[in-house]
């Protein structure tokens, strides 16, 4: 049976049932699965692709995943350096890094192209589902953070002792930085329902949520996404030239300017910055430093967890077996420490694909695009490990789901 691929028109028939009851269980999910258990978040993205590669076959439509050629050749040269730097990298878990990162470029191929067709009544009906979970996700985690966390702290025996130890470990801060991704999409949502005023509080709301959290990252994030938010409604092309200035910026730059802010500003040991902060500083300074043993390709993908100590000293804690608490905490230096500057180069390349696809969208969609791409710039700068499965599967998620809200038929109230 042909299915049409208009934006107003559904499909029908059991197998289309089928796939539309995945989907939508899938969308509807997103938000607790991040509220509550963010590591699942890479078995959410393998569904997807495989609903999508369902979805592309019973269409007749995988062929459309075709029109993607640059960005598959970028990413697939990208990929094929990380393979080989397996030959040379230290880390134990280096091939299953790889293969994280080829699930999420494969889910990112296929999600997007099946969104890409999808008629405009199963968008509208699969981004309602993921607002309605989206919001219950913020409201199960705003009950647990306000209520010190009993879920958790139930599901896995932690006595009330660790209760201090639980409220400033990466537990709240995942949650709060995937959320922090998911907002934009969600608004974007709100807004094709023709309720731009509410679309821009999920946001601002979402701000005032992140304020009284332990996650910085979440807090800077959701910052940078809304100021990008504000000039991007002014001018979107000024707002992605302006991201796109920063982000080569930090590919070609974060290197020296990493080892400026740590040997010559020396604000590791600034008494003004919080702690974590020149904790950071001091992790960036050390991974610039490996950086520059090997800056053609690398130490090899994953080294990051295994790379030797030399002698190096902490001020903050006893350096151990490993120079670095498992990554640099910032993307851009983990590629040029893991990849040299073959892979800053392809995932330069990779990223300016992405800023530019978003000058491709609707105009009144872009500033939620473009607020998106910065809020997640900022946290990857920043937060966790780029290669960590459930963070990429985060921005895959967002990336979607955004493609997604962008299918929905506007509503011109």
């Amino acid at each position: 049976m042909a299915i049409s691929s208009s934006r107003h028109d559904s499909s029908t028939g059991l197998p289309d049932a089928l796939l539309a009851a995945a989907a939508g269980t899938v969308a509807g999910l997103l938000g607790p699965l991040a509220a509550l258990a963010p590591r699942g978040l890479p078995v959410w993205a393998i569904l997807f692709t495989v609903i999508a590669l369902a979805g592309l076959a019973r269409r007749r439509a995988l062929g459309r995943m075709a029109r993607s050629l640059p960005a598959v050749a970028v990413v697939g040269a990208f990929l094929l350096l990380a393979l080989l730097s397996t030959v040379w990298s230290p880390s134990g878990r280096d091939g299953v890094t790889v293969l994280e990162i080829a699930y999420i470029a494969l889910g990112a191929l296929a999600g997007g192209a099946w969104v890409s067709q999808m008629p405009g009544v199963e968008a509208r009906r699969l981004a309602g589902l993921f607002l309605a979970g989206f919001l219950a996700g913020v409201a199960v985690f705003g009950v647990e953070a306000l209520l010190d966390f009993p879920l958790h702290r139930w599901w896995n025996a932690i006595p009330d002792e660790e209760l201090i130890h639980l409220i400033h470990s990466n537990v709240p801060k995942r949650t709060a930085a995937l959320l922090c991704l998911l907002v934009w999409p969600a608004a974007l949502v709100v807004d094709r329902a023709g309720h731009r005023a509410a679309a821009l509080l999920v946001p601002v709301a979402y701000a005032l949520v992140c304020l009284p959290l332990t996650s910085r990252s979440a807090i800077l994030g959701i910052a940078v996404g809304i100021a990008t938010f504000a000039l991007a409604c002014w001018s979107a092309r000024r707002a992605r030239q302006a991201l796109g200035t920063i982000v080569a910026f930090a590919f070609v730059a974060v290197v020296p300017v990493a080892l400026f802010l740590d040997r010559v500003l020396n604000l590791e040991g600034a008494d003004w910055l919080f702690h974590s902060a020149r904790h950071r500083i001091e992790i960036w300074g050390l991974a610039a430093n490996r950086a520059l043993q090997t800056p053609l390709l690398g130490q090899g993908i994953d080294s990051s967890r295994a790379l030797t100590p030399q002698g190096e000293v902490s001020r903050f804690v006893e350096i151990g077996d490993s120079l670095l608490p498992l990554h640099p905490h910032n993307a851009f230096l983990q590629v040029w420490l893991e990849l040299g500057g073959a892979g800053a180069a392809l995932a330069l390349g990779a990223t300016l694909m992405l800023l530019a696809g978003t000058g491709r969208m609707a105009e009144r969609d872009q500033p939620f695009a473009l607020a998106l791409f910065a809020t997640a710039l900022a946290m990857g700068s920043t937060a966790y490990g780029i290669w960590q499965a459930w963070w990429m599967a985060g921005f895959l998620a967002a990336g979607l789901v955004l493609r997604l809200a962008a299918r929905v038929p506007a509503d011109e109230r």
